[in-house]
């Protein structure tokens, strides 16, 4: 039985590992990334899903995750049941906000992590941006 819980809990904890350092790295992104080119970013980040320009400013936004829906299927005594089931995924949309070429401002939008890995979301959009501390 130990052994069993051990199993489960393992990578229950590695998983919040792993959210707690994303959000470490959203959170770095906001100040770490001001400055940056637009060249530089286009290179880091790859072609944004949004492009807006307006007033000498330029805003390019990213989306990491998203809605989705699957179908469960379970049994109980030879019996099949199934449904379709609607997800609440976390979802980030991150927007750069560029003057004169350069990064100004890093904007986060979106259901992007829990209360103590806000922003999480967002790190799979900016990780290769960073360089790792």
């Amino acid at each position: 039985m130990r052994t069993l819980i051990t199993m489960m809990l393992i990578p229950a904890l590695l998983t919040g590992c792993a959210s707690h350092h994303r959000a470490e790295i959203a959170t770095r992104a906001q100040t770490e990334l001001i400055g940056m080119s637009k060249i530089d970013l286009l290179s880091c980040a790859g072609v944004p899903t949004r492009l807006l320009e307006a007033e000498g400013l330029e805003f390019l936004t990213y989306i990491s995750g998203g809605d989705g829906t699957g179908v469960t299927v379970g049994g109980v005594n030879s019996s099949v049941h199934g449904g379709v089931t609607s997800m609440k995924k976390r979802y980030c949309e991150v927007t750069f906000i560029l003057k004169d070429g350069r990064v100004e401002k890093v904007n986060y939008t979106g259901r992007r992590g829990g209360l103590s890995t806000k922003g999480e979301q967002c790190a799979f959009v900016l990780e290769n941006c960073l360089h790792e501390k």
